[in-house]
């Protein structure tokens, strides 16, 4: 039995009531398309201190401004509304590998990319592939005496290969 299965089997125990997930589709006539899904795309990247550059003829040393702590996923599929990406858990790599290198190349399909989070949760469904995240531009935060600093959590660059 899984973790999930043992804690799903103690609340019923207890009694606890199971609700029906609620009907969603009324927000998706409301939520955002993108006329030019992957020029927003481009934009959002961007604006969250990444870099968009093409798959072939890229090069990474330049890219990177020469950093040699670099690691190279694969992404399943982006995000125009805000610039991210999904990440399943790596086959046969550590998944530390996304946030522990200074420096984090996505390759990513162009052709996979969805206008908002509405349709990037649909396309996930209720598959239990393990571990995944998205990932929106290198990490930073503002909370260090209120200095914005990359890389505090994660890679100090990220920059989506789109093949």
């Amino acid at each position: 039995m899984s973790s999930k299965e043992t804690i799903m089997a103690a609340l019923r125990s207890a009694g606890a009531q199971a609700y029906e997930k609620p009907d969603l589709s009324a927000l998706k006539q409301g939520s955002i398309h993108y006329e030019d899904k992957l020029e927003q795309f481009r934009a959002a990247v961007t604006a969250s201190g990444g870099k968009v550059a093409d798959y072939e003829g890229a090069d990474l040393e330049t890219l990177f401004s020469g950093e040699k702590d670099l690691v190279v996923v694969e992404g399943v599929f982006g995000v125009a509304e805000n610039g991210c990406v999904w990440l399943n858990e790596p086959v046969g790599r550590p998944r530390v590998d996304y946030f522990i290198h200074e420096a984090l190349a996505i390759v990513l399909d162009r052709n996979e990319i969805v206008d908002n989070m509405h349709e990037a949760y649909a396309r996930l469904g209720e598959k239990n592939e393990g571990y995944g995240i998205f990932i929106s531009g290198p990490s930073k935060t503002a909370d260090i005496e209120q200095s914005l600093v990359f890389g505090a959590h994660g890679s100090r660059m990220v920059a989506i290969l789109l093949k």
